[in-house]
Formats: structure tokens, sequence, C-alpha cells
């Protein structure tokens, strides 16, 4: 009898070792490209099998003035999620996305990050576009140690609040605006340079940069103009920036403000090239703004037109283009890859650890070394910003698309 006990309790374990097995299968050609360097993990205890879903949760601006964004970001998300399912999961388990509109409103996203944590138990959140919004959002997933990965939202404050549960796909702020700024006085040779501003997090923290640049080259701003970010009439703020005869006019601001200071700017003869930062890229910039918005230079971490920076990014383009018929924009593109920062962290925390706890996961996401993603090759630092070495600067064309500026 105590024979047969043995036999049967070895074969439970082997059983159970086998069901705590590596990564989701290999994908074909026409699957998700495979993240080789996701990071490895040690041996994992025995765990329970389970098949049940890794809820996954999302919010974002699908209403609104921010809904170009906040929809082009959860088309990202659910072509990742679609991804990762067809080729077999998680460790064989499905992930389910949960989606939510915070309608780019704080108090909105505070209440969606509570119900995808108490009600829906997500393992995980995904959000949000504006830095002010995914910020009141942090306060949530800290307070309850809810992983938390932003794929747009670029104020310096995300990830220098010191906030553990925090990671970000998007270049952060003080990168974007310092590259902008020494692109345009190093290569342009430009020395008269206005900056307009959104009033809030985003905006502030990149005239802060931009300032601080300027002064390290023995130069200041000649206007210096904030603004509300849901303002329509910005010509008080013009009437200045023209005043100062610029060379340049950068707008840190999301694409919308971006195509009313574009419009107001033409209409009264301010004819200066324009510059920004990643906020500004968006269809719907061109959209609203048309003729007036050509030629407008700003920073992005992807562009689907040049050439893709890794295996992974040539991948993703192919099939979102082959999928969809349009190519990738970089909302997109950083969404999709926080599924795939996700999908390592899961797999680093049931292999080591045998389950999906906050801490675990962060662990595994923090272990990303050199991982290539569609929106460049990553490293997750400290503090949780994605260091890439790459940093383009994209211009708008006559057409709409972009081209590479440099």
């Amino acid at each position: 009898m105590k024979k047969y006990l043995a036999l049967l309790l070895a074969l439970a374990m082997c059983f159970a070792l086998a069901a705590c097995g590596s990564s989701a299968p290999a994908q074909n050609a026409s699957s998700a490209p495979a993240a080789d360097s996701a990071p490895a993990a040690d041996a994992a205890p025995a765990a329970e099998a389970s098949s049940d879903p890794i809820k996954l949760g999302f919010i974002g601006p699908l209403s609104g003035a921010n809904a170009a964004v906040g929809n082009s970001s959860l088309d990202g998300v659910k072509f990742a999620v679609d991804e990762v399912n067809a080729a077999g999961g998680i460790n064989g388990r499905p992930i389910e996305l949960i989606p939510y509109d915070d309608e780019n409103d704080a108090t909105v996203a505070v209440s969606m990050c509570n119900k995808l944590i108490d009600n829906d138990e997500v393992s995980c959140i995904i959000g949000s576009v504006n830095s002010s919004v995914t910020l009141a959002a942090m306060t949530v997933t800290q307070d309850a140690g809810m992983p938390h990965i932003t794929p747009i939202s670029s104020g310096a404050s995300i990830t220098n609040s010191g906030y553990e549960y925090i990671i970000r796909v998007q270049l952060n702020d003080l990168k974007q605006a310092e590259a902008i700024t020494n692109y345009m006085v190093d290569d342009l040779g430009m020395t008269r340079i206005a900056c307009m501003y959104q009033n809030d997090d985003y905006g502030g923290g990149g005239n802060d940069v931009i300032k601080d640049v300027m002064k390290s080259k023995g130069l200041e701003l000649v206007a210096d103009e904030a603004f509300e970010a849901n303002s329509e009439d910005l010509s008080a703020q013009l009437v200045n920036v023209k005043a100062a005869n610029p060379e340049g006019l950068i707008m840190f601001c999301m694409y919308s403000p971006g195509a009313t200071i574009a419009n107001q700017a033409r209409q009264m003869g301010l004819d200066c090239p324009l510059f920004g930062c990643g906020g500004l890229t968006n269809a719907k910039l061109y959209e609203l703004a048309g003729q007036n918005v050509v030629g407008v230079v700003n920073t992005q971490p992807f562009l689907a037109g040049a050439d893709a920076v890794n295996d992974f990014s040539a991948a993703f383009i192919d099939n979102w283009t082959n999928a969809k018929g349009v190519s990738p924009d970089s909302n997109s593109a950083m969404s999709y890859d926080c599924v795939y920062v996700f999908k390592a962290g899961a797999e680093y925390s049931l292999e080591k650890y045998g389950d999906l706890a906050g801490d675990h996961l962060m662990e595994g996401m923090h272990a990303i070394k050199d991982m290539p993603l569609a929106t460049g090759t990553i490293t997750i630092a400290e503090n949780g910003d994605a260091d890439r070495e790459v940093m383009l600067l994209v211009r708008l064309n006559e057409d709409g698309t972009y081209s590479l500026a440099k």
C-alpha cells in the first residue's frame, strides 16, 4: 500500500512540474515575432496546472478629444493579445482583455482602475494616454500593488515619482524635449526659439526641460506661453509669439491643441517652422490642420516607414499591414509592446514563483534586458522607463504621411 501511494505521489509531482513548463510554443511566420530576449527565470516551484484566463485591464480615452490616441492604443493592445493567444497564450493560459474608457479624465480613470482591481481581478493594467490621467491612476495601482504599464504617457514625473508598480514604454519627456531642442539648435542652427505648452504635467515638464537645454547652450526662449489643453482660442498667446519673431516654435502638447496652434498661427501670418514631441504624432493632426501642419518635426520611438529597428519590429509591421491594410502608427506600436512586456513578466513570475503576484510580475518586467520589441530593443531601468537607443525625429509630409527627419 505504501509503495502504491508513493507511486501516485511521484506521478502527481511529474504532472505538476510539466504544467509549470516554459513559455508558449514557437510561432510561425504569420504569427507574432518571438521575444527572444524575455528574461530567464530560475527553476519554478511545483504549481497546480491552470488553464484559467489571465485578466489584463486597459484604460484609455476611447471618447472625447484624445479618442484617436486612445482607440489606436487599444487596437495595438488587442492585436498583441490576439497574437499571444493564437500562439498558445502565456504558459498555456489565454489573456482576457478588459478595456474601459477613462474619458481622458483623472477621476474616471481612478474609478476604472478600482473596478479593474476590485471587480475584474486583473493581474495588470495598461494605460493611459494623458500624463495627468496616468498619474491619478497610479495612486490606485500603487496602493493596490497592481502592476501598471503606460504605453504613451511621457511626463517625467511618472517614473520619477518613486512609485514601484509603474513601467513605461514611451520615451520619457525629458529625453524627447532635449532631443527636439538639440535638433533645432545644433542641426538647424536656430537661436530664436519660442515654446507653447499645455498647462499640465505633460506640457509643463517638457517646457522645463526645453528651457534647461536652451540655458545650457547660453540661450533663452524668446517667447514662453502656457495654455489650457481644451482651449479653442490661442490667439492671445500667438500674438506674443509672433511679436518675438522666432525662427521656430515648439508645440509641447497633444495633437488637438497642436492643430489649433497651427491653424491660428497661419491665419495671423506666423509662418515659422513648427516642432514638437510624441503627442503630435497622430493622423488626426493632419485631419484637423491639413497643410498648416505639413513640415512639422517631432520626436517618436517608432515609424513604420523607416527601416525596422530589429526583426521583431519588421514582423510586427508586416503582420499589422497585412491584417489591416494600413501601417501601424506609433501609439499602436507602443501599446502593442506593452502586452509583450507584460507577457515576459508573467512568464517569469509563473516559472519562478508559480503565481502572478504583483511583486513577482514587477520583478519579471524589471528583469527585461535587451528585449526586441516593435519600438526598439529595450531594457527596463530601475525607475520603470524602457531605455532604448533609438530616438527618431519625424517630419509630416504633404500627403499626411511621415518620413524621417533625422
